[in-house]
């Protein structure tokens, strides 16, 4: 495609807008220092549970009463959400928006099922409360704020008005937390740095539970089945499939929705819109990210209009991402999408101005796009004529007249 200005490089990873937006490597060092001081405070806990909980909070009523020996193990842990899909962007807004860092706590699932069925051993309430009550000690030592919002599906750590720590709480099949892996504390940092730090525990014996093989709890629902796989295999298959520009739209509209919207647009929903249109579009080219953002969004201005799936539970009407959406709502999702791909598309082949692209530029993706017209290039057929050196050209044959 022909184009009169080429955006790639001010949008792209390299200089572009996507560096712009990366968590930045302090931020990076913060979490998982402070995630290595959760762990180690939770391993201990656990070791040490009846600090933390009575007997019968423990093991329930008619449990307790016996003589059953908790052997209470260590858990074990695992990067989870968007540190492990790579969509991970910096917070522009904080606090209403900050860095979130997912880092699940496995238990074996021998301590809340016997037959199959759930028993109160390790009840999903004394997770919670035994987390809760270890970590406040750690929290009023490092200055964290502990649940500073109640999460039905998670313990909240809040490190500062820019990061918060979410420790969703799972019990998974025996056999495989025996044979999961973890980093060691040092080995975690160093792979947190180089953006590896998404696999803490061994995939092959990960990737093999069951579905029911994997449960988390909740505060008001007990022990739930929820896999977390579902989500990470579908967007990584998605990527396999179309390449790593899946990830790329899915940040830069990331990063769109912080610089312009006020909520309730999330991150799995722009991102489940982001795959959906790509299985409508012919291949696009990862080396102009630009036109991509102008095709995507189109497709998404015209998909916001029906309802939006849930891939991890592909089909369910009550899962669905846009449930909560009105009518109003659903029409300015679709307005923002179509103002992302008209001023890019005015931006890429509008103008020869390239202060003007980076105007159009910066209004829908805010003031993070780089205000460096360098990175915008002249497109197509116009830079071909322009990068032509010039050519003497031969004189003019003048034909000879005969007067009279």
């Amino acid at each position: 495609m022909a184009t009169k200005l080429n955006l790639h490089k001010l949008m792209a990873v390299g200089q572009g807008y996507l560096d712009e937006i990366a968590v930045e490597t302090l931020d990076r060092r913060e979490l998982a220092t402070a995630r290595e001081m959760i762990r180690d405070t939770l391993r201990g806990a656990f070791r040490n549970w009846n600090q933390y909980l009575l007997r019968e909070e423990l093991l329930g009523r008619e449990l307790a009463a016996t003589t059953f020996d908790p052997q209470v193990p260590r858990p074990k842990f695992r990067i989870q959400g968007s540190f492990a899909y790579h969509t991970v962007n910096d917070c522009q807004n904080p606090p209403g928006q900050q860095i979130d860092q997912d880092d699940g706590v496995f238990l074996p699932q021998s301590f809340v099922l016997v037959g199959n069925r759930v028993r109160p051993t390790i009840a999903s309430a004394a997770y919670f409360k035994l987390v809760e009550k270890a970590l406040a000690p750690l929290c009023r030592r490092e200055g964290w704020t502990l649940n500073p919002v109640r999460k039905g599906s998670c313990v909240r750590v809040e490190i500062s008005e820019r990061l918060h720590i979410d420790l969703p709480l799972y019990a998974i099949k025996d056999s495989a937390f025996e044979q999961l892996v973890e980093f060691t504390a040092a080995d975690s940092l160093t792979k947190s740095l180089q953006m590896r730090d998404s696999v803490d525990l061994d995939e092959r014996i990960y990737r093999t539970l069951a579905e029911a093989e994997i449960m988390l709890a909740h505060r008001d629902d007990g022990w739930i089945e929820s896999d977390p796989r579902k989500l990470e295999g579908w967007f990584e298959n998605a990527v396999k499939l179309h390449g790593s520009i899946v990830r790329e739209l899915s940040r830069c509209f990331k990063g769109m929705r912080d610089a312009r919207f006020d909520g309730g647009l999330s991150s799995i929903c722009i991102m489940a819109l982001v795959v959906s249109a790509m299985e409508t579009m012919k291949d696009l080219d990862p080396t102009r990210l630009d036109i991509a953002l102008v095709r995507t969004a189109r497709a998404i201005a015209r998909q916001v209009e029906q309802p939006v799936g849930n891939p991890a539970f592909p089909g369910d009407t009550d899962k669905l991402l846009c449930k909560d959406w009105t009518p109003d709502y659903r029409q300015r999702v679709r307005g923002i999408f179509l103002s992302v791909a008209d001023r890019m598309d005015a931006a890429i082949d509008g103008t020869f101005h390239k202060g003007l692209a980076l105007s159009h530029a910066t209004a829908v993706f805010g003031d993070r796009v780089p205000a460096n017209e360098d990175l915008i290039a002249m497109g197509g057929a116009v830079a071909a004529v322009r990068s032509t050196p010039a050519q003497v050209q031969p004189k003019p044959t003048v034909p000879r007249t005969q007067s009279g």
